[in-house]
This record gives structure tokens, sequence and C-alpha cells, in this order.
């Protein structure tokens, strides 16, 4: 007797079937999303509690957040003056106003364990999103696999814990980037614009996301459909461009509230295109771009740009070498083989990440080939290669996509062709490729996780509130916050710090905090401080930016001695301005 049936591709169970056997089949049929299910919540359940990560660029989101919640507007309420922001588009900060005015709070101990809670749900769906894309090009299993290596990759494990938009937008980008062609309805297209539309607003780059949806249309010829879309998404560029341009015409923005509140150079509060325009936004004193220097930037860009590609499908250039002298310091006692060799692999990876592209080309799947070309082209042209890998995190599930269907392909061309032991041997060297990636990125999250679960991991914030930990958190992160908790209990309310990481300092002392200049003359730099005026430098250890080592500590040391050390812990020290008579 049959005990099922298969309806357009749909397992269907009789009624005769028992309960629990409809109930099995159910689950054998959909084992690859029970499998990435069981993946997502697993790289989950370790870190549910305690408050979103609000370091780096989350903060000033979160800031904004509060800002809206508090009907103060589009400002950013750590800095002297709350200036207008205009950097990034709306879409997070609002989400992050909905929560505070829904508990009643803008405390982050408060309403960050519910941020948290709400991108563990969003990275279950994300990781389901990812699984449906690749199944429009995989088998189940190659599906899976890809899957996996997008959601263990280390930045989709990191970026997922921060209070950032880059999960949050491939999430509509994948919704957005493969539908039907048949389907042409006016729902449909309502849908994609309000999705395309959401994607710009979480990030710019979703511009690309904006692009891709007119362009596919174009080559596809459908002139009236091109025409409504280049319409539409004109309408949400247009409508955050005018905002930018009536912030930058305003009083405010001339008159600001200290000399360098507005410095091209002060990334959070100028927009993208003025931070870019400097060769190096980082080393301002190289001045304004201009014809040679951007050629020269996407000269120098392009080997970046590919090896970072090779990372977003296994693990960074530094992982790499440490696992192979760790490696060889275990198996020969020593380093034989050069570290730098370390490349050829991920310039490989690379190498396979382009040739599935070209094979998305073939079949052309051009809403993802558009939106691939459209990303990568702006990571190309920024001045940051060391953020490479942050900025193309957005594309790692179609990285993973490429990377796989590339080894499917030229799995299916030995099977045609090779003769069967040149077959197998050359088989069981793809599966070798897949392994390999899949070793890297492991090795990763593990460290990842292990370095979270270490005394350093935990958010330094004594009498506040339970221990929370974030990832990434090393030593010089807890020295940091023990000199923000030294000003928090020794200094007055209104005094101004200047920091390399201000707003996750007001975040924790509700004290108003900036940059420090980046001038490369000492004496002109601790003008600006004097001016803003700033009561307290933090000159930190933090790896991931040296500003204030580079440009603040010469300031600070120049006589005469108008500054000095009230507190040092681990290499990171605070200075204090003294009062002068």
């Amino acid at each position: 007797m049959a005990t099922e049936c298969l309806v357009e591709g749909e397992l269907i169970f009789p009624k005769e079937m028992g309960t629990a056997a409809r109930f099995w089949r159910a689950i054998t049929h959909r084992w690859d999303m029970i499998a990435i299910l069981g993946l997502a919540i697993l790289l989950w359940l370790p870190r549910l509690s305690g408050p979103i990560d609000l370091r780096y660029d989350a903060g000033v989101y979160y800031l904004l957040g509060t800002s809206f919640a508090q009907g103060h507007g589009y400002r950013i309420p750590s800095e002297p003056g709350s200036p207008q922001a205009l950097q990034y588009p709306p879409l997070l900060p609002g989400i992050v106003a909905i929560y505070q005015r829904a508990l009643g709070t803008s405390d982050s101990l408060v309403v960050g364990p519910w941020l948290r809670k709400t991108y563990a749900f969003l990275f279950i769906g994300y990781a389901l999103a990812v699984l449906a894309l690749a199944k429009r090009f995989l088998s189940p299993g190659l599906a899976l696999a890809a899957a996996a290596l997008c959601l263990l990759h280390h930045q989709t494990i990191f970026l997922s814990d921060l209070l950032f938009a880059e999960l949050l937008a491939v999430g509509f980008a994948l919704i957005a980037g493969e539908t039907s062609h048949a389907s042409r309805s006016w729902l449909r297209e309502a849908v994609l614009f309000a999705l395309a539309t959401a994607g710009f607003l979480l990030r710019t780059a979703g511009l690309a996301l904006l692009a891709a949806w007119v362009l596919e249309a174009l080559i596809r010829r459908r002139w009236r459909i091109v025409l409504l879309r280049t319409v539409l998404a004109l309408v949400p560029i247009i409508a955050w461009q005018t905002y930018v341009t009536r912030v930058r015409a305003s009083d405010e923005y001339s008159h600001p509230a200290y000399t360098y509140q507005r410095a091209p150079y002060q990334y959070y509060n100028v927009s993208y295109a003025e931070n870019a325009l400097l060769v190096d936004p980082f080393r301002p004193e190289l001045g304004r771009v201009n014809a040679a220097t951007i050629a020269l930037r996407l000269t120098r860009n392009l080997p970046f740009l590919i090896q970072s590609t090779g990372q977003a499908v296994s693990t960074t250039k530094a992982q790499w070498r440490q696992l192979l002298r760790k490696s060889q310091s275990r198996v020969l006692g020593r380093v034989v083989i050069p570290l730098d060799v370390t490349i050829i692999p991920i310039f490989g990876f690379a190498a396979l990440v382009i040739a599935g592209f070209f094979i998305l080309v073939g079949r052309r799947a051009w809403s993802t080939v558009l939106l691939l070309l459209g990303s990568i082209a702006l990571v190309w042209t920024t001045p940051w290669p060391a953020q490479f890998s942050r900025y193309l995190s957005p594309l790692i599930a179609f990285l993973a996509i490429c990377f796989v269907l590339a080894l499917s392909r030229f799995d299916l061309a030995l099977r045609k062709r090779q003769p069967s032991r040149m077959r197998a041997v050359a088989r069981a060297g793809l599966a070798g490729v897949l392994i390999l990636a899949f070793l890297m990125e492991t090795y990763t999250g593990v460290r990842l996780f292990r370095e979270r679960a270490r005394p350093d991991g935990v958010v330094f914030q004594p009498g506040k509130h339970d221990a929370y930990r974030l990832f990434a958190h090393e030593e010089t992160w807890r020295a940091w916050e023990k000199a923000v908790y030294w000003i928090d209990t020794n200094a007055p309310q209104d005094a101004i710090v200047a920091t390399t990481a201000p707003h996750f300092s007001y975040l924790l002392t509700g004290r108003r905090a900036v940059l420090p200049p980046m001038e490369s003359n000492p004496a002109y730099a601790r003008q600006l401080l004097e001016a803003v005026p700033v009561s307290y430098v933090i000159i930190d250890q933090l790896e991931f930016l040296d500003v204030s080592r580079r440009y603040a500590r010469p300031a600070m040391e120049i006589p005469p001695p108008e500054w000095r050390v009230v507190n040092a812990v681990d290499g990171t020290q605070t200075f204090e301005r003294v009062a002068v008579p």
C-alpha cells in the first residue's frame, strides 16, 4: 500500500498514515532546514544573555535611536551641541527608538538585552533565507554546505552580535534578490520596492540593491518596468540626499559646537562621501583625492579586494598563518613551511568564488549578479582596505554560494570527462577544498567563542549590572573600560572626554565625548582639544584604531605640561587638563 505521493515537488501524506509517521516523514523531508536551524540556534545559545554589543558604529545607531525616542530629531546626543547626523540612514535608529519607547527607557542595560534577543531571532530567519537562496542554485546537500559556510564565518557571528545593519540589510537583499521572473504583478513590484528601500535605509551601501533592481529590468528589456523602478528607486535616494544637503547648508553645520566637529576626518559627523574623499581618512594630512590618487587607490585596493573575497569563504590571513604556525610547531617542533604561503589558498578560494560568479552569469541570475557587482564596486572605491572583510560581510551568503557552485560544476565536469581513477582523486581534492574551508571557519569561530569566555571577555562595569560578555573584547578593551570607569567615578558630570570610542564612553558614563583631532601638528591638536573644551583624554591600546596614540599622545606630551596622567592601567593612560592660574 502506498504511504506517500509526490505532488508538484512536495510530499503529500495520506490521511491513513499515523501522526507520528507523518511527523517523521516531514522531518526527513526538511532535514536541511532542520540542520541549518539547529546550527543557527547552536551559534546563539552561548550568547543570549546581556545587552547587545554597542561598540564602534553600534553606539552611534543606539544614540541616534535615543534622540528619535526623546523627540530631539536625528542627532548625536553624545557630542557637544548634539549635532544633526548625516552619515547613517535612519531605519536602524528608528527600530531602536521603537524599542526604547516601548520599554519606557533609553538605558542600554535594559534595552540592550531585548535587542540581543531580537538579533538572535533575526539570525535564525537569516539562516533560513540563506538556505532558501542557496537551494535556487544548488542541490539540497550543497545548499546546506553553502549556508553553513555563511553562518560559521567569523564575520557573520561577530557582526550578528553588534547593533549593526549588515545582516539586517542582507536579509532584505536575500528576499528581494531573486524572485520568479514570470510574475510581473504590481504587488510584486511594491514588495520589491519596499525591500530595496529598506535595504538602502539600513545601509547606504544598499544603493547597490536599488541599482540591481533597476538594471535587472533593463537587461531583460522590460522598458515600462525599467521606468517605474527608476522613478521609485530615486525616491529614497533623493529624500536622503535632500536631508543631507539641508543639514550641510544649515547655520548649525557652518558654526559647529567646536572647531573640528565637522572636519572631513570626523567620520561620524560628516557624510560618507566627504570622508571618503580624503586620500586616507585616518591620515588626513595626506590631503584630498584627485583623479591620479583615485586611480592609485583602485590599483592598490584590488589585491586586498581579491584577498578579502577568499577570506569571505574561509578566514583571515592572520588566522591562516596562526593555524599553520601552530600545526608545524606541534608536529615538527619548528616552522618549516613559510607562513606567507597561506596567501595561496586564500587566492585559490577567491578564484573559485569568481568562477562561481561567472556560472551565475551563465545562468542569467541577473539580480544576484548585479547585486554582487554593484556591492563589490562600492567596496573597491572606498579608502578602507583594512575594513574590506567587514564591508563584504553582507555578501558572504552570495560568495559562499558562488564558492560551492564552482566546486559542484568542477565535480560535474570530472564525472563526465575523466577516467574513473583520476576522477576519484580529483573529486577527493574538491571535497578537501570544501573541508578546508569548514576547518578554517570552525577554527576561527571556536577561538572567537573561547576568547569571549575568558575573563577579559567581560565588560568592566562594577556595581552597575550583572557582568556580560562580548566577542573580540580583549584586555585592551578592559583597560579602556577601567579608564572610563575612573572618569565616571572621579570626574564632574559636565566633563568632556576625548577618546577613540566616544559613543560607547557616553553610554557608560553619560558624559559628553569626542574623537581626538587627527592633526599632525601636536600644538594645534592640543589647541583644538582645549577649545572644545576637553577635560580628559584617554590614550588607549585598542588595536582597531590608533588615533589616540598617533595624534593625541604627542599633544599631551609637548610643553608646557598643562596635562597630567591621573590614571594608568595596562598601558592605557588617562590625561587630565590641569587648571591654569
